[in-house]
């Protein structure tokens, strides 16, 4: 029961964020796309509709449309077949192991996913989400899906270090043991 449970919960939260990404885009598309941008948080955060066809926050949308399409979706469906291949090995181990990387796995499936399901659709990602903290868009505007990979490479980032500065202190207690 314990390892079916170890195998499901990533799944299910993966699942859960994708569906936020995809809910919250859907929401976007209809109420913001009519009724215009909000403000939010005394101006600092704002929703409004943009349709991007470059990567998160708006990268490479510059780039030649006759390439930059296929070349993202490629990259997208890369991507998330990488990182499912990662979590997937991770989750079928029979030991458990890791949870901050297998929580940072799954946040970054989610991530792909969720963008890759909008240049599936539309062949562009809508984006709707914009700090703007003087009043004017401080950054570009992004999605939930942007959100999850960056959230689920800082969480990748951290137990990497983790376990690297884990593996050093094993590495200096087993030697400490040898000398002493």
């Amino acid at each position: 029961m314990r390892a079916l449970v170890r195998i499901l919960a990533p799944v299910a939260a993966v699942a859960l964020l994708l569906a936020v990404d995809v809910k919250t885009k859907t929401w976007a598309a209809s109420e913001l796309r009519r009724a215009g941008p909000r403000k939010m948080a005394d101006g600092h955060v704002e929703l409004r509709y943009r349709e991007n066809s470059g990567i998160a926050f708006g990268l490479l949308r510059t780039n030649p449309t006759r390439a930059r399409g296929p070349l993202l979706l490629g990259y997208s469906i890369t991507a998330s077949v990488v990182v499912g291949l990662l979590l997937a090995r991770r989750l079928l181990r029979r030991r458990a192991t890791g949870g901050l990387m297998t929580a940072g796995l799954s946040t970054l499936l989610a991530g792909t996913l969720g963008n890759l399901n909008d240049r599936l659709e539309r062949g562009r990602v809508i984006d709707f989400i914009a700090f703007s903290p003087s009043g004017r868009p401080a950054w570009p505007a992004f999605n939930f899906a942007d959100a999850f990979l960056a959230m689920g490479i800082a969480l990748c980032a951290i137990a990497l270090v983790l376990s690297a500065l884990g593996r050093r202190r094993d590495g200096e207690a087993a030697a400490a043991a040898r000398t002493g």
